[in-house]
C-alpha cells in the first residue's frame, strides 16, 4: 500500500476528481478526511470507502472560510492524530465574457479556486513543518496555461494556483514538504457536465485530443496518488498534465 498509515485531507471530495482521489487514497492505505461544501455527497464518498474496508470521515467545509477550514483540520487531527497529505481540489467555474465581468464575478471564482487552496495550506502547515514532512497536491487545469474565450476568471484562478504551487515548493523545500499540481484536461465531472451535455460539443473536444476521448475522474486520481506518495519525494514545484495529449501539440 503506497499510502499506508498516512492521513490525507481531500477537498471537494463529494464527487468527480475529489471522490476518485479519496477512494483511491483509502484503497492505498490512507485515512481520509472527505471534505466538501455539501455534507451528503461527502458522506456518500465515505460510505464507498468504508464499504471497501477503508477509513474515512466526512466534514462540511467552505474552503473560503478560515474558521471552517480550521475545524476541518482540527477534526482530522483529532480523529487520526496528524495531517500528512493535502489535496486542494475544491473549485468552481462559470462562463462569462470579459467585457461583462464584474469584480464580484471574478472574486466568486478566485476565492474557492485560489484563496481556498491558500487557506487550506496555511491550516495544515503546522503539522507538516513540525514533523518535517508533507505532501501538498493542488488540482489546477490545462486552463492554467491555455486561455479560452469566456474563461478569464477561471484561467486566472488556475494560473495563480499553478504559480502558487511553484512558489510554495521553493519556500517549503527546507521543511521536506513537496508541493506539486495535477492539471486535468477535458474531464467529465459535475463541473463540466453542462459543457459536454451536447454530444456534438463533446465530439468537438474529443477531436482535438490525441487520445480521442474525454477524461474521467479515475484517469486523474492515479497522478494525484503518485505525487502524494513517497515515490515522488524528489519532485516538487511541478505540474503533471493528465490531458490525453491535449497540450502536446501546443
Amino acid at each position: 500500500m503506497r499510502l499506508k498509515n498516512k492521513v490525507a485531507i481531500v477537498t471537494g471530495a463529494g464527487s468527480g476528481i475529489g471522490r476518485a482521489t479519496a477512494v483511491l487514497f483509502a484503497k492505498e492505505g490512507a485515512k481520509v478526511c472527505v471534505s466538501d461544501l455539501n455534507l451528503q455527497p461527502a458522506q456518500e464518498t465515505v460510505d464507498i470507502i468504508k464499504k471497501a474496508g477503508g477509513a474515512a470521515f466526512a466534514v462540511k467545509t467552505d474552503v473560503t472560510v478560515e474558521a471552517e477550514v480550521d475545524k476541518m483540520v482540527g477534526e482530522t487531527a483529532k480523529a487520526y492524530g496528524t495531517v500528512d497529505i493535502l489535496v486542494n481540489n475544491a473549485g468552481i467555474n462559470e462562463f462569462g465574457p470579459f467585457p461583462v465581468l464584474q469584480i464580484e464575478d471574478v472574486q466568486k471564482i478566485m476565492n474557492p479556486n485560489f484563496m481556498g487552496a491558500f487557506i487550506c495550506i496555511k491550516a495544515v502547515l503546522p503539522f507538516m513543518t513540525d514533523k518535517m514532512y508533507g505532501k501538498i497536491v493542488n488540482i489546477t487545469s490545462v486552463m492554467s496555461v491555455i486561455a479560452a474565450k469566456g474563461q478569464a476568471s477561471y484561467n486566472a484562478s488556475k494560473g495563480a494556483l499553478k504559480m502558487l504551487t511553484q512558489a510554495m515548493a521553493i519556500d517549503l523545500a527546507s521543511y521536506n514538504i513537496n508541493v506539486n499540481a495535477v492539471g486535468p484536461g477535458m474531464t467529465r465531472t459535475g463541473l463540466t457536465k453542462q459543457l459536454f451535455a451536447n454530444p456534438e460539443r463533446a465530439k468537438w473536444f474529443e477531436d482535438r485530443i490525441p487520445l480521442n476521448r474525454l477524461g474521467n475522474p479515475e484517469d486523474i486520481a492515479p497522478a494525484v496518488l503518485f505525487l502524494a506518495s513517497d515515490e515522488a519525494s524528489y519532485i516538487t514545484g511541478e505540474t503533471i498534465y493528465v490531458d490525453g495529449g491535449m497540450l502536446a501539440g501546443r
